[in-house]
């Protein structure tokens, strides 16, 4: 008898909790940057010295995300059974010593290299090409990182993040990355011990917003829905949450429809819509006709009116 059988859920929560901490770990030092830049000047000599301080725990964050990916898969595989996993020959399989039953973590399970070949076998959906060309990219690097030192394997922090936006898109289309985070972050360990979880939509604002800065125009289509040739205006919500951790104005959020008399933007963090009024900002300089009607700012200097 095997015992302890995993379920599809518990691989499922340790995937987003291995993505959740992959994007921990590069976020803090892209943010690390952004904020110090708001204070001292930050030439390219500083920010070469900087990721090469951060380089191996990039790497760390590149091996975790690649862990994420096997956990998510093998959720899909326990889906369907979860005896897909174990491998080798029975005669190989441990044995039950104690008549108790053998722990199903005790049995040696299928080589990374194999799930995609495994789940496009017994699923009727095959994976997309281009996501297992991806798993196949982050194994062999994950490969270089765990079993050599090489000092010319360099992995950026934008690559890590969209490694994990990339690989999420794939393996959990039904929900967005930024609704993930949040979720991580009201069930974080510091959002246990404060009082009140206010500064974690400031937070989400924050990240969302030096991402946002840090990808293509291409890029934040594909994993944000943000039209890459639209006007993109204050969020006035996430504007109010970011201000209560002294983080940034986010211009992120466009009018939808995309018309000259709309009267709703929408934003990708806080998943919303805010009605706004089409008058002209009083503020002399700024030609925004875009005024929140909630928060009373124009949506595109952010100035009250």
């Amino acid at each position: 008898m095997i015992t302890e059988i995993p379920t599809s859920d518990e691989f499922s929560s340790a995937a987003y909790a291995q993505f959740d901490f992959a994007w921990d770990i590069v976020i803090s030092f892209l943010t690390t940057l952004d904020d110090a830049s708001q204070y001292v000047e930050v030439d390219n000599d500083d920010k070469v010295r900087f990721w090469e301080a951060a380089r191996q725990r990039i790497l760390t964050s590149l091996i975790i995300a690649q862990q994420g990916i096997e956990f998510a898969i093998k959720g899909k595989l326990v889906s369907v059974s979860p005896y897909l996993l174990i491998s080798g020959s029975p005669s190989d399989w441990p044995k039950d010593k104690t008549g108790k039953g053998i722990v199903y973590s005790e049995f040696r399970t299928i080589d990374a290299q194999d799930l995609i070949k495994v789940y496009n076998t017994v699923h009727a959906k095959p994976f997309d090409p281009k996501f297992a060309d991806l798993f196949e990219r982050v194994r062999r690097l994950r490969n270089q990182a765990m079993h050599s030192v090489n000092a010319r394997l360099q992995i950026s922090a934008k690559e890590v993040i969209l490694i994990i936006l990339e690989a999420h898109e794939h393996l959990y289309s039904h929900q967005s990355w930024v609704a993930a985070r949040r979720d991580f972050l009201f069930t974080a360990p510091a959002a246990q011990v404060y009082f009140g979880n206010d500064f974690i939509d400031g937070a989400l604002v924050r990240e969302f917003w030096t991402v946002f800065n840090l990808l293509t125009k291409a890029e934040r289509e594909r994993f944000f829905k943000t039209t890459a040739t639209v006007r993109k205006y204050i969020c006035p919500a996430c504007r109010y949450h970011s201000l209560e951790i002294d983080g940034p104005v986010p211009h992120y959020a466009v009018l939808e429809p995309n018309k000259p008399r709309s009267a709703t933007i929408r934003c990708f963090v806080c998943d919303d819509t805010h009605l706004v009024s089409r008058i002209k900002c009083v503020h002399a300089g700024c030609k925004g006709n875009v005024i929140s009607e909630e928060f009373g700012i124009c949506c595109t200097c952010g100035e009250g009116q």
